[in-house]
């Protein structure tokens, strides 16, 4: 019988609202002393998540994923542990009082812990995405329907040009011999902080793409039934155009793709 080994599992739990004590458990790390067995896993649904905080960026939680992933190389200390989360990543997730897990395959553990914690039940009601979520969900359909989602990037990461640490990845993009053009989603229905993130970043983009030879191109794609007269709308749209960044919506879409397919030639 192989040898049982001593394990403590740290559940995250991701807090919405700073002023409730509701939350999700939205991942989870499996950690052995003196670093034998370190794991950490997110959530790849989060269906859940989008319900009750529908302009979530799942692309900031992709990060935190990666750097957890980075942190337990070097240490597995609870304290360490709590420590980077709270000054890195933030007040918004926070990990649960440990639990001890005794296990002789830690990898297989790993797996049956994830599916216990971070699946979602099939008796709960999930509704639609809305915001970005539905946006970006739109445009990957309609590359999809073109035929060149498999021949285009996802979630580029752009941290040579906007810093290290940034958990910020557009959504989409191709590369044409010495230009880049991208696509991301924004939404203008909730608030006006996805655009002016995204027109702040794409300025320090365009010129470090510019300083390697490239050029960049980015299309913002927001949603269909917009109030332009409004002035935070045109506000917004305004801040992004002025960073140089084309402003579309989900039903332009369709020729967007078009173009994608003629440029790659799928």
């Amino acid at each position: 019988m192989a040898e049982k080994r001593q394990l403590e599992l740290h559940l995250l739990r991701y807090q919405p609202f700073a002023l409730k004590d509701d939350f999700l458990t939205v991942g989870l790390m499996l950690v052995e002393e003196e670093g034998r067995f370190a794991d950490v896993r997110l959530t790849r649904d989060w269906r859940l998540l989008q319900c009750v905080a529908p302009e979530v960026e799942i692309e900031w939680f992709e990060g935190v994923e990666r750097e957890l992933r980075s942190i337990l190389k070097s240490t597995w200390r609870r304290e360490d542990l709590e420590r980077f989360i709270f000054e890195s990543i933030g007040s918004k997730l926070e990990m649960a009082p440990s639990k001890a897990v005794l296990t002789s395959d830690p990898v297989r553990e790993m797996e049956v812990l994830a599916a216990m914690y971070l699946a979602v039940p099939e008796t709960h009601r999930i509704a639609q995405p809305t915001g970005r979520a539905a946006i970006r969900l739109a445009m990957k359909d309609r590359f999809e329907g073109a035929g060149v989602l498999e021949l285009m990037q996802q979630n580029l990461d752009v941290t040579q040009y906007t810093g290290l640490g940034d958990p910020f990845r557009i959504d989409f993009g191709y590369r044409q011999v010495d230009a880049v053009k991208m696509f991301h989603a924004v939404s203008l229905s909730a608030n006006l902080d996805q655009a002016l993130a995204l027109a702040y970043r794409y300025s320090r983009i365009e010129a470090g793409m510019k300083g390697q030879q490239m050029q960049a191109s980015l299309t913002a794609v927001v949603e269909d039934e917009l109030k332009r007269e409004e002035a935070r709308v045109g506000f917004a749209i305004g801040m992004l155009e002025q960073s140089r960044v084309r402003v579309r919506t989900v039903e332009q879409m369709a020729e967007i793709a078009e173009e994608a397919r003629r440029e790659l030639r799928a």
